[in-house]
């Protein structure tokens, strides 16, 4: 009688064999995911590498907001212009906006409330990058599988690469919301400034100004009718509308490259043999500047546009700070959103919308100067 143990001996279902090979298929997997984790389990906050993301942002910031300053605060005196007691800029197109500046207030005044403007977006831009990968870092443990889950999720059919794929997907737009929220809370009332400044229809002559010391007067003024409070008038709905628009648009643009370069990946392997693909001479797949400036410039618009009603409720309620309650157009951001639609229509909610399409040029170039900074410091 032979050996019951014997391979060569069926069991009662004839799958001796087949069941060999799934338990080695299952304990492949289990190494290749134990190799997984334990390499996700070792992203870590690197000083180094946030400080170079942080002068890159900065420095991407700067350019994007001072190329695009003029178009920037021809978009805020339309959508605003109804909020000005003169009420000079309500009816105007851009182009003729852009001429009662130039006429009334001089060449340099497309730039005014640029310096406010270039240190926060410099500011949000570092931290927005900086904080972004270290999200993304401390958010893996969060978003790991177990083993089972795996295993159940690979028997739906999912493969590997699909499953890493959505976690990555789901990463990047949640860190870009984590990070866009955390520091629109740090820099709120220097967007608030940069908003005033940009209001301010005094001609060239400082005397003729509301705020002719700048930053200093719009602060002083704010603090000393409204306390810090009036310097984050606004700041709920703005809130939430950040974490909106940064997870569209710095995790879009992460989620988009990412698409593409896999797409540009599995176009050049399908002229591989099988026993060549990610063999160390393959080359590496990159995005050309016009892969990335193409990327950067589908998502700011998306996102721009998206988020541009909450843009404009929680500017409206940064021109009513330090005026007295029974002046106040509107008592919170939900006010807001009724009043607009009630007397202006969806159109109140979009004043605007022309030049601030055109200005996510500049996000566009705010993300693609990041790469090339971040490439060019050591």
């Amino acid at each position: 009688m032979g050996n019951p143990s014997s391979p060569k001996e069926p069991t009662k279902d004839g799958n001796t064999t087949n069941n060999n090979n799934n338990n080695n298929n299952n304990s492949t997997k289990d190494q290749d995911l134990s190799s997984s984790l334990k390499r996700r389990a070792t992203v870590a906050f690197n000083p180094t590498v946030a400080l170079k993301e942080a002068i890159a942002g900065a420095a991407a910031g700067a350019l994007a907001k001072t190329a695009v300053a003029p178009i920037e605060r021809v978009k805020l005196l339309m959508q605003l212009g109804r909020e000005l007691s003169s009420n000079s800029y309500s009816n105007d197109n851009a182009w003729q906006v852009a001429r009662k500046v130039y006429n009334e207030q001089g060449m340099l005044a497309f730039w005014r409330g640029n310096t406010p403007n270039v240190i926060r977006q410099a500011g949000t831009a570092s931290i927005n990058f900086m904080l972004m990968d270290w999200y993304k870092g401390a958010m893996t443990p969060m978003l790991r599988y177990t083993t089972l889950q795996e295993r159940a999720a690979a028997e739906s059919g999912r493969t590997l690469g699909q499953r890493k794929r959505g976690r990555s997907l789901l990463s990047s737009f949640l860190s870009g919301g984590l990070a866009g929220g955390t520091t629109t809370t740090i820099l709120y009332p220097v967007e608030f400034m940069r908003t005033r400044l940009a209001m301010d229809i005094g001609g060239p002559r400082p005397e003729t100004r509301l705020y002719p010391r700048g930053m200093r007067d719009v602060f002083l003024q704010t603090y000393r009718l409204d306390g810090i409070r009036g310097l984050y008038q606004g700041y709920g709905v703005a809130l939430g509308g950040v974490v909106l628009y940064r997870a569209l648009h710095l995790g879009g643009y992460d989620a988009l490259k990412s698409e593409v370069l896999r797409y540009k990946h599995d176009s050049s392997q399908s002229y591989t043999t099988p026993n060549e693909v990610g063999q160390p001479d393959d080359p590496p797949v990159v995005l050309s500047f016009g892969e990335r400036f193409a990327a950067a410039q589908t998502v700011s618009i998306v996102a721009g546009t998206m988020c541009y009603p909450i843009d404009s409720v929680r500017r409206r309620l940064m021109m009513q700070a330090g005026k007295s309650i029974d002046v106040k157009l509107y008592r919170n951001s939900l006010d807001c959103f009724r009043i607009v639609w009630k007397t202006e229509g969806m159109r109140g909610f979009f004043l605007g919308i022309g030049p601030n399409i055109v200005r996510s040029f500049g996000g566009a170039i705010l993300l693609v100067a990041y790469d090339g900074f971040k490439d060019m410091i050591p």
